[in-house]
């Protein structure tokens, strides 16, 4: 069965919503293959004409009785969202999957939509197919299904007489009720609607398939809307037993094509009108079968390359929990227990009763930690331990010249060799108070599987092994007592398949004495294609761990890295959040989840706070957000050879940052003894310098009506992190609180004169201004085209300079006007 095709993504004048420069693109056309139960397949043109295979699978399906991904039809919305519908089954489901992706490898979860259950006879839901129809601005769906009896059946038989019908969306949230689409007095399946805008003529074309026995052909009809009413249908212009009909633009002309099965061979049509067509010489992959042809970008299609080669099947183990069935048991019937007993109920719709804690909103800056045995070999990055194991990876080789053979020498004995023996919890916190930090966020696990402190759930932990120490438990009650709030961040999710490459070579991977450390070993890929997706055993154990922590540190923040975004995990974050807001609630303190949408969504804007890794906004948000980024532009965990940002690039980020109601998550990497780099000691005590004479432009502040001003421009989301260029003195930051707003410099004005244009007299009324630092006052002059500040000779500080503008009504006029 055909799709219906991208067209309806293009507006009157042929410009698709979502532009993609015909220059940097190439045809993408989705694809599955027989028996239809692997899932979704692309095949890819520069032409449009000659086609290749893309390697790999991009969504096994799990929706659905039947389970099978036929017919994948997608388009790309006007924010750039792909959206996916297909059939599920060949009879007895009555509708059909969908799913959306930013960028066609990482999946929402699958949902089954029952479009026509109110029809409890209908036998079937066949070749669902999604257009976008731009001047309506809503997403059309259409599909065939079989009512027994409510058309007379003529030639076909009685559970084979299709009709079309169809539902719109805006947003696939919330569906219209199924409508007729197509009626045109024979049995039709597969239809394409082609937006039209020559003169005199409707304003849209209907390629569809006359399904009527011993026709089995295309045909052309026409409408003045992208639901019909359809007329004027034409005589057959495919042979018989021909389906799947999709377009393309390709220069002046359409390429139809269509999935010839009665030869086993997919056929293509070249027209300029729709009336008269000629055959068009195409070639395709053995097996493709039809799906809907749309455009993306030269990069969109190199990643898709690259993912299908990166999958791996098959490498992985079963998850092989370290407590008895009868502990995981009881111990899950407490959290389901504490999880619906509270205030917060394991729904989106009770979750997003959480508030944002005051104390966060306040705090502005904090500290990450990247700690643990991957800073023993100092090299690479944190991701060591997954690298060390992947053949051609400078960490392999590095590895095998330092240590030998991965079978005498795994991540294992670098567990023993991380000591700590230098730790000190109470120096680490003295410093982190001297930097000026509200609060401290260390990575309790990361994805090495190794927690950095006493762990009941596993052997392999900083208590028991390395250190022998609960270090996590020892900094978090050094922190407390500087006045420290503590939060805790666990990456365990990803260890599904940290460890895989190990598998794929000779090593102690292989090794079933250690797999309680190297967990299942899957390959990222697959499990991100739901091929092999986390195990219910896993998935159990993520969940104890995430509440063990809870239990023992009461964090005031958890952090989870990206990885939480795959659909298995929805129902157990969805635990987890009423779990810990509970206990909060219990315990009487102010909790809050950090979550990431890259490459996927987990927890919902408004039941946590969003975690944008090192990036930001472009602008203010109307919720409480962070960025964490690092000291360092190449890794989070210590290695030799750091390439450290200046001191003011992050502190003109912080303040950046505030201005657009977030806060800086600033992360540090200790050494394996357990020291802090002491470039990284002097970064944080001149940050603490620096707020503690600019402090009140910062802490406890909130957005003013505008972030800010200036000529330089930012990259916004995540991995942007150094892309802009240097600050200027004309860029200008604004954070306010009580009667002042504060104008923050990101650099010393050449000429000594801060102009400040959003601080014209139309805007505020100003009755004092000062330079946060000086004691010196300063000339200033306010006027419509803004408040212009003659500022001292010395800066008081090296880096962002803060004007403290305190607005009429209180009357303190301690400066002199110009």
């Amino acid at each position: 069965m055909a799709l219906l095709a991208v067209a309806l993504c293009f507006a009157a004048n042929g410009q698709p919503a979502y532009t993609i420069e015909a220059a940097d693109s190439v045809f993408l056309f989705t694809s599955f293959e027989e028996p239809a139960d692997a899932g979704l397949r692309f095949v890819w043109s520069k032409d449009g004409f000659n086609w290749k295979r893309v390697p790999g699978v991009f969504l096994k399906p799990w929706a659905g009785s039947g389970q099978l991904m036929r017919d994948p039809s997608l388009v790309r919305g006007p924010d750039g969202t792909f959206h996916l519908v297909w059939t599920t089954a060949w009879r007895g489901d009555p509708g059909f999957g969908y799913a959306s992706s930013q960028d066609l490898v990482h999946w929402s979860p699958q949902r089954f939509l029952p479009v026509m259950e109110h029809e409890p006879t209908t036998v079937n839901v066949w070749a669902p197919e999604v257009v976008y129809d731009e001047p309506r601005e809503r997403f059309i769906i259409a599909w065939a299904s079989t009512i027994p009896g409510r058309y007379p059946d003529g030639q076909e038989k009685h559970h084979n007489n299709h009709r079309m019908y169809y539902t719109t969306t805006r947003d696939f949230l919330e569906f219209t009720p199924a409508e007729l689409f197509c009626e045109p007095g024979f049995s039709v399946i597969d239809a394409i609607i082609v937006p039209w805008s020559r003169e005199g003529e409707a304003s849209y074309k209907l390629v569809l398939k006359d399904n009527t026995r011993p026709v089995l052909a295309l045909r052309v009809a026409e409408g003045d809307s992208p639901t019909g009413p359809w007329r004027n249908v034409s005589d057959p212009i495919t042979e018989s037993m021909t389906e799947g009909p999709t377009v393309a633009r390709v220069g002046e002309e359409w390429l139809l094509y269509y999935d010839n099965y009665g030869v086993k061979k997919y056929g293509a049509l070249a027209t300029k009108d729709f009336v008269n067509f000629t055959n068009a010489p195409v070639t395709f992959p053995e097996g493709h079968k039809h799906g809907t042809v749309f455009r993306v970008t030269q990069k969109e299609l190199d990643y898709l390359l690259r993912v299908g080669a990166e999958q791996t099947p098959g490498l992985g183990q079963p998850f092989v929990p370290q407590l008895s069935p009868e502990e995981i048991t009881k111990r899950l019937e407490e959290i389901d227990r504490v999880a619906e007993a509270g205030p917060f109920k394991p729904t989106w719709r009770s979750l997003k009763g959480f508030e944002t804690p005051s104390w966060y909103a306040d705090a502005k800056f904090g500290l990450f930690i990247h700690w643990g045995a991957y800073s023993v070999p100092a090299f690479g990055s944190e991701w060591y331990p997954r690298n060390m194991y992947r053949k051609d990876s400078p960490e392999y080789e590095h590895h095998l010249k330092t240590y030998g053979p991965h079978t005498n020498v795994g991540y294992k004995d670098l567990i023993e060799q991380f000591e700590a023996e230098k730790f000190d919890p109470a120096e680490w916190a003295e410093l982190f108070r001297e930097s000026g930090a509200r609060y401290v966020v260390p990575v309790v696990e990361h994805h090495d599987g190794f927690p950095m402190f006493d762990s009941r759930l596993t052997e392999w932990n900083a208590a028991k092994k390395g250190p022998e120490r609960d270090l996590i438990g020892d900094l978090a009650a050094a922190c407390r007592e500087q006045g420290i709030t503590v939060g805790a961040s666990s990456h365990r999710a990803e260890n599904w398949w940290f460890y895989g490459g190990g598998r794929q070579i000779e090593s102690d991977v292989q090794d079933e004495d250690y797999a309680t450390l190297y967990g299942p070993a899957h390959g990222k890929r697959v499990a991100e294609n739901q091929s092999e997706p986390p195990s219910k055993e896993f998935l159990d154990d993520w969940l104890l761990r995430s509440c063990e922590i809870v239990d023992k540190f009461e964090p005031r923040v958890m952090y989870f890295d990206w990885w939480v975004c795959q659909p298995a995990f929805q129902p157990y974050l969805q635990r987890f959040a009423a779990y810990y807001y509970n206990r909060a609630a219990e315990a009487g303190y102010e909790p809050a989840i950090n979550f990431k949408e890259w490459e996927g969504y987990s927890f919902p804007r408004g039941t946590g706070v969003l975690d944008v890794e090192r990036g930001k906004f472009a602008g203010i948000q109307p919720e409480l957000w962070q960025t964490c980024t690092s000291v360092s532009r190449n890794s989070w965990g210590y290695i030799e050879g750091q390439d450290y940002k200046p001191t003011g690039e992050i502190i003109d980020d912080l303040v950046d940052v505030v201005s657009k109601n977030g806060v800086m998550l600033l992360n540090i990497g200790p050494k394996a003894d357990g020291t802090v780099p002491e470039p990284e000691q002097q970064m944080l005590r001149e940050i603490g310098a620096w707020l503690r004479v600019n402090g009140e432009a910062i802490y406890g502040t909130r957005p003013w009506k505008r972030f800010g001003e200036g000529p330089t421009k930012e990259a916004a989301g995540s991995f942007t992190d150094g892309e802009r260029p240097e600050f200027t003195g004309n860029d200008i930051r604004f954070t306010t609180k009580d009667d002042k707003v504060y104008a923050i410099a990101l650099a010393w004005p050449d000429d000594g004169k801060l102009v400040i244009e959003s601080l014209g007299e139309a805007a505020v009324k100003a009755s004092m201004v000062r330079l946060l630092g000086s004691d010196e006052a300063v000339r200033w002059h306010q006027s419509d085209e803004g408040l212009e500040v003659t500022l001292p000779v010395e800066a008081p500080s090296r880096f962002a300079h803060a004007v403290e503008v305190k607005l009429e009504e209180s009357a303190n006029n301690a400066t002199r006007r110009e």
